[in-house]
This record gives C-alpha cells, sequence and structure tokens, in this order.
C-alpha cells in the first residue's frame, strides 16, 4: 500500500513538471507528522534510509535531542544531547558510520567547543568527546565563538574570542575537516569582524567594514596578511563573496538616506568591490535600482508610480551569495515583520533580485523576480528560501501561489499565505547568461516548503515538506 501511495504522488508530479527543459526530478515520499511538530528541526544529515536531526523537546523546549527518521517519517532512534541551557550546537554530519555534532558549552567564565561523535545508527556515544579548544576564566572575562563554512561543505572555521578583563583582547582561528579534527590553529591580529569566509582550499578571510573603511585579514595556517582600502560610506549590509587569484570580491547594500526615521535599510543601490591583494588595487561598481527592478520587488506594475524618487527599496536584504570559477552571485529580497501590540504577528518576504559579478568584478547581469509569500511570524521559516550552486547555474527552490505562478513576467503575483492556501513547488535554475529555466511540481494542498534543501553525501538534496498536521520528505536529483 506504500508503494502505491508513493508512486500516487509521482503520477502527480509529472503532468505539472516542464516537458522542455528540466531542472531536477523530485521524488516525493509517504505522508508523516515528525515535521508537523516543528518549525526548526536542525538537519545533521541523510543516508538514503534514514534522516537525522537535532530538535529541541520537552514542555519548555530546553532539552536536546539527536532524532532520526525514516523516509516515511517514522521515528527509529531518539537520544539525549544536554539538557544544559548554556550548551549551543552548531550543527554536524554523518561521517560514515558516524555522526558528529559540534558543541559549544560555557562555565565558569570560561569556554569549551568540542565534537560530540555518536553513533550513526544507534545515536549513543560512541568514544569521548574531541575538545578543539577550552579556555579557562575568571570573573568579568567574555568568550565568544564563530563559525564559517566553505562552500564545498568540507572545511570549518573556528574564530574563538577571548577577552579579558582589564586586558587586550585575543583572538584564535582554527581550520578543521567536516570530521572536527584540526587542520591548524593560529592567533590572529584581528580584534573584530563582521565577515567571515573561509575558501575550498583552507584559507580563512576576516573583514571588518565601518564608515566606509574596510580591514582584512588573510590566514592560512602559517601566515596572516592585514589588508585596508576604503570604499563607500552608508553601507547597510556587505559580504565576502569570492577570494580567488589573490582578489577578494566583496557585495554590499547602499543608502543614502539615514535618518529617515523608519526600520529597513533602504537600499538604493547594489555595490560590488573587487580588492587586489598583490597590487593594492580597489575597484567598485554600482547598480542602481531602475523603475522596473523597483516596481517588480515591490510587486507593483511594471509602470506604477514610484513613491521613492530615488527608488529606495525599503526592506532590501543581501541575504546570500554564491560562487563559481568565473565570478560570483549575489541573492537579495525584502523581507519584514509586522506587530499586534509590540509583538511579532506575520512574516512577509516579497520580491527577488539575482546579481551576477564576473571576474573583473563588474555587473554582468541583474534579474527580479516577483514573489509575495506570507506566514505567520513563528512559521517563517516556511520562506526561508536559500540558493544552492550547481555546475549549470544557481538554483532556487521554494513554494508559491499556486494560481499565479505562471503568470508573466510584467503581471503582479497574489500572496501566497502558507498554510492557508494552495501551493506549487517550483524550482528555477539560473544559467550564467542571465537566462532562466522553471520547473513546477504538484504538492498537496495547504502545504509548504520548511527551510531549504539539505544537501546529501551522494549529491542529492532532502526537501522537507509540511503543512498544519501532516508533511512529507522528497528527494531532489538536480540534472546534470
Amino acid at each position: 500500500m506504500k508503494r502505491n501511495v508513493k508512486c500516487m504522488l509521482m503520477a502527480i508530479l509529472l503532468p505539472c513538471a516542464t516537458v522542455s527543459a528540466q531542472v531536477a526530478s523530485v521524488e516525493f515520499f509517504p505522508q508523516g507528522k515528525a515535521l508537523a511538530k516543528t518549525y526548526e528541526p536542525m538537519f545533521i544529515g541523510c543516508d538514503g534510509g534514514q534522516a537525522i536531526f537535532v530538535q529541541m523537546s520537552g514542555r519548555l523546549r530546553n532539552k536536546m535531542d539527536l532524532v532520526s527518521y525514516d523516509m516515511e517519517q517514522n521515528e527509529l532512534v531518539r537520544m539525549p544531547v544536554t539538557e544544559d541551557k548554556e550548551l549551543v550546537c552548531y550543527g554536524g554530519y554523518i561521517n560514515g558510520d558516524s555522526v558528529d555534532l559540534l558543541m559549544a558549552g560555557w562555565q565558569n567564565e570560561g569556554m569549551r567547543v568540542y565534537r560530540d561523535r555518536r553513533d550513526a545508527k544507534s545515536l549513543q556515544p560512541s568514544g569521548e568527546g574531541l575538545t578543539l579548544a577550552d579556555y579557562k576564566g575568571t570573573q568579568g572575562d567574555k568568550m565568544g565563538f564563530s563559525l564559517g563554512v566553505s562552500p564545498n561543505q568540507q572545511l570549518l572555521a573556528g574564530i574563538y574570542l577571548i577577552g579579558r578583563e582589564n586586558q587586550r583582547g585575543e583572538m584564535q582561528v582554527g581550520l578543521y575537516s567536516r570530521e572536527l579534527e584540526e587542520y591548524w590553529k593560529m592567533d590572529s591580529r584581528c580584534r573584530g569582524f563582521n565577515m567571515v569566509y573561509v575558501t575550498d582550499s583552507g584559507e580563512v578571510l576576516l573583514g571588518y567594514q565601518s564608515g566606509g573603511k574596510y580591514t582584512l585579514h588573510i590566514l592560512d595556517g602559517e601566515r596572516e596578511d592585514e589588508y585596508s582600502f576604503e570604499g563607500d560610506e552608508n553601507v547597510a549590509e556587505v559580504r565576502i563573496a569570492r577570494y580567488a587569484d589573490g582578489k577578494v570580491y566583496l557585495v554590499f547594500t547602499h543608502s543614502d538616506k539615514t535618518d529617515w526615521g523608519g526600520s529597513g535599510t533602504m537600499v538604493d543601490y547594489v555595490g560590488a568591490i573587487c580588492f587586489d591583494t598583490r597590487t593594492k588595487s580597489v575597484k567598485v561598481e554600482r547598480h542602481n535600482i531602475d523603475k522596473v527592478e523597483y516596481n517588480r520587488l515591490n510587486n507593483e506594475k511594471d509602470d506604477a508610480r514610484v513613491r521613492n524618487d530615488d527608488y529606495r527599496v525599503v526592506y532590501m536584504s543581501l541575504n546570500q551569495t554564491l560562487e563559481d570559477k568565473d565570478g560570483c552571485y549575489a541573492m537579495l529580497d525584502q523581507s519584514w515583520r509586522v506587530t499586534l501590540d509590540g509583538v511579532p504577528t506575520e512574516f512577509h518576504r516579497m520580491g527577488m533580485m539575482v546579481c551576477r559579478i564576473g571576474q573583473d568584478g563588474r555587473f554582468e547581469w541583474e534579474k527580479t523576480f516577483r514573489v509575495s509569500n506570507v506566514t505567520s511570524w513563528e512559521a517563517q521559516s516556511l520562506a526561508s528560501y536559500r540558493w544552492v550552486n550547481t555546475e549549470k547555474g544557481p538554483v532556487l527552490v521554494w513554494v508559491e501561489s499556486k494560481s499565479t505562478y505562471d503568470e508573466p513576467e510584467e503581471k503582479t503575483v497574489k500572496d501566497y499565505k502558507m498554510l492557508n492556501s494552495a501551493g506549487i513547488l517550483s524550482a528555477m535554475r539560473l544559467g550564467k547568461d542571465g537566462s532562466a529555466t522553471r520547473q513546477h511540481y504538484e504538492i498537496s494542498s495547504k502545504q509548504s516548503l520548511l527551510g531549504a534543501p539539505h544537501l546529501m553525501d551522494n549529491g542529492d538534496y532532502l526537501l522537507l515538506v509540511r503543512g498544519g498536521s501532516r508533511g512529507y520528505f522528497a528527494k531532489m536529483k538536480l540534472e546534470k
């Protein structure tokens, strides 16, 4: 009977898929109840037969459990990780026969970061925890930990910040495999950063921007190079997007309107910086938001009158960057919350913009897409769009309104109220020339995608589809 259900879901999928161009094949599994119990499961891995998550449990949601499910969402094993509120899990991986969790705890003014290794089948502890760092403290000391992950997900950088009372701060940087075994660790001269970037070859970049002044630290386990340069002021957000051939590529959003008195970033242009560490030269490129882009980001008609004369987009955020061997991408959209008596009640996500930046640091193209999704505040992870990198270009998978998903670009789209109205699963791939290939998949009524697609060890992706009371797993295989 279960096999018949699975085949039926596949039959529903096929008539809705685009025949002329394929983005991915999707295999849906029978419905279960596990996903309907939480909006924020922490995905650890899926080996094909079981999916493993870290979940909070207990009446007060103060217990951390490691849980595995089969593909029909039947619970296989549940093991406690900790009831210590001072312990934080930063995620983990399935590595062969083991599950490795990255944990950090703060006690007695000190900080310990360690690997919690579990058996992948029983989820029982496997051996002693491997300590990555253990700092002792006294009253008044402050300690923090930050994590960076390489684009290929194979390397992790741990940044340890130690603030001793009445002493100059300390910082150490360590590089680790996905098994959390150390490649190197070194002291850093850096004392503050708001950007972290890890290359697939093992360099760690720390960046800091303030008032148009930029500082970069590049560490490789043997040496640390420091660079400074000047750029645009009034920067709302900035990210390191790529480091290749001695050049650092950064993407930022900008607003000349800094005192308007409201919330939001008021972005009027997107900028790209290419800094050459060999020549110390800086190239800054800017893309101003035009009328059509403004209207599509706000889901207005293309020829609608623009309220802001300089086309400032009020709630625009730089959500993600991706890279390839020829350049990088910046992904932006709008998001905001609605409150009632100061309490958040709704989460809105509207419009999408993708910018392609070439090896010369110039904008090659910009694409804007209409999207308007609404969720309750506690269900905002249903609107957590994340692009994934492929050899053919970045791919986005999300759920949009079934009634307007195939409207022409120049037409407005209907708000999709997640879990309250019918949606359709959409996949879009962007080529390096900016061409868009779309494919659509029928899903059960009033269900949505919980978070982003999760990469599996075999290169496929696990999708978490959920509704108000039931949901299901789906496997997505990208077309080569």
